[in-house]
């Protein structure tokens, strides 16, 4: 059987590609059909225009191309080996692969059932909001605390949702294009700065009472960002690294950590605690939950649907005209 998927052949360049798929499925083995795929706009992003820190590393893995982009799908069941009975045709699954036509999937890879109750074009969000999830479960976060989030692009904008969700006070959201702090609003956070507008220290100096932030969240990855982030944390405060840094920045070790006290926490996903070893739900199925009970809003952050043959569009939207771009899901079931 033949299938296709994206591949990024070099620099903001996009082909769609033909693969083949086994001839026959294993026994532990599912065959998926892929609806939708969110695009990422940090990883993804970050690999279509050669920006990714790990390209001048040769045995960094994955920063290399060809690229095949993609971690954020929901698929339909099409066939299940034979000693599987937990999964049959038709099934509706949040996955992580990549955006591709259709795929054989060991049952052991991570794959959830989707509820009942959620649109089935805000699943692939769910992979963000994992992600997002780290900044809460790396932190300290307690009732009544104040917390900034520098970015309200996907990640930021599901971060500061779930701050209020886990207790925040105050969740304030910056960010420089004004529609995404619009966006921001429709989601429920409580504050936005607009830093080409007004000085971003002042403001949440004048906000807080001059206290700072006990929880700040840098979801840019723009490493200039880190060093004003610092600046506006509370004594004992907490700065989390959430976006993936694009490079190197300059801090004052002294008034920026040591003499407040702050703590500097690297916040990538991989370093989520394993929660299901102390009885925990997995942070999947929470996320899930959460889209589902419109606890966390998504439906702000969709702007685009775009079949998958107008998938450079997508990128270049997200690379050149942030204010219009956002959430862009690729149909994978529409290929011309």
């Amino acid at each position: 059987m033949k299938a296709k998927r994206l591949v990024f052949p070099g620099k903001l360049q996009v082909e769609i590609e033909e693969f083949d798929l086994p001839e026959n499925l294993g026994p532990e083995e599912i065959l998926i059909k892929n609806l939708w795929g969110l695009i990422s706009p940090g990883t993804e992003l970050a690999m279509f225009t050669e920006s990714h820190v790990g390209f001048p590393i040769p045995d960094f893995g994955y920063a290399k191309f060809p690229f095949r982009p993609g971690y954020a799908t929901v698929s339909r069941v099409m066939e299940v080996g034979e000693n599987i009975n937990e999964l049959q045709n038709g099934d509706l699954l949040f996955t992580r692969i990549g955006h591709t036509s259709h795929a054989v999937l060991p049952t052991a890879d991570r794959r959830h059932f989707i509820p009942d109750d959620i649109l089935i074009e805000h699943v692939p969000f769910t992979a963000l909001a994992q992600i997002a999830l780290s900044s809460i479960r790396l932190s300290n976060i307690r009732l009544g605390h104040t917390v900034v989030i520098f970015g309200q692009g996907l990640i930021g904008n599901l971060a500061a949702q779930l701050m209020k969700t886990a207790g925040a006070r105050k969740v304030i959201g910056i960010d420089p294009i004004p529609q995404r702090l619009e966006i921001s609003s429709q989601c429920g956070i409580d504050l936005q700065i607009n830093p080409t507008e007004v000085n971003v220290i002042e403001s949440i100096d004048q906000i807080t009472s001059g206290k700072g932030c006990q929880i700040v969240v840098e979801a840019t990855g723009n490493p200039e960002v880190a060093s004003q982030a610092l600046q506006v944390a509370s004594q004992m405060g907490q700065v989390i690294l959430l976006g993936s840094p694009r490079g190197s920045a300059e801090i004052d070790l002294y008034f920026g950590l040591h003499k407040k006290g702050v703590s500097l926490i690297g916040a990538h996903a991989s370093r989520q605690v394993d929660a299901t070893q102390y009885g925990d739900d997995d942070s999947y199925e929470i996320m899930l939950e959460f889209i589902a009970d419109k606890r966390l809003k998504v439906d702000p952050l969709l702007t685009h649907k775009l079949p998958t043959s107008q998938a450079k569009q997508g990128y270049q939207g997200l690379l050149n005209s942030q204010p219009n771009y956002l959430g862009v899901l690729l149909d994978l079931q529409t290929w011309k």
